[in-house]
């Protein structure tokens, strides 16, 4: 099983990622890991899960960055995704953080009283540099409900996607 170790991105390295050498180059891929503040399980409640997941799919519509792979965890969500021309790695999750917060609270304000900061302002960003090890990563973050014990089989989850299943 192919291992990465995430790397925390904050302050100074969220500015460093901004920076040409750093931003992503076209094509590059990035495995990066969402969790929410303080670990509130926001996804538990489907409405706020599938309107999540729904905006996934819009969030990064005008660039030409991609998300290839996704699972949304009760607190986290984890992606894989490709940098573009237009969008590097940093300008993609700050899309997809804002698109996906948004989305979540216009949900939860009309059925759960759920509002506020969904996204902690880190994440863990790891390069995968070796693209033969996309598909063993994208089962990898696919078969998270199932390593978590929230389903028996990872097709029985209803939040995630990959363009290869």
């Amino acid at each position: 099983m192919l291992q990465l170790q995430p790397q925390t991105i904050t302050g100074q390295a969220v500015s460093a990622l901004n920076r040409p050498k750093c931003s992503g180059r076209p094509g590059e891929l990035s495995w990066v890991t969402l969790s929410t503040v303080n670990n509130k399980n926001w996804f538990t409640h489907p409405l706020l899960a599938r309107s999540t997941a729904s905006s996934l799919h819009h969030s990064l519509a005008d660039t030409n960055a991609q998300i290839l792979v996704w699972v949304l965890l009760p607190e986290q969500l984890h992606l894989l995704i490709q940098a573009g021309s237009n969008c590097n790695v940093a300008d993609a999750m700050q899309r997809v953080k804002a698109r996906t917060a948004i989305a979540a609270n216009q949900a939860a304000t009309t059925s759960t009283g759920m509002v506020g900061p969904l996204w902690k302002i880190r994440y863990s960003l790891q390069t995968v540099y070796q693209r033969q090890h996309a598909h063993e990563l994208a089962k990898q973050i696919i078969s998270q409900p199932q390593q978590l014990g929230l389903v028996d089989h990872y097709a029985n989850y209803p939040y995630w996607d990959s363009i290869w299943v």
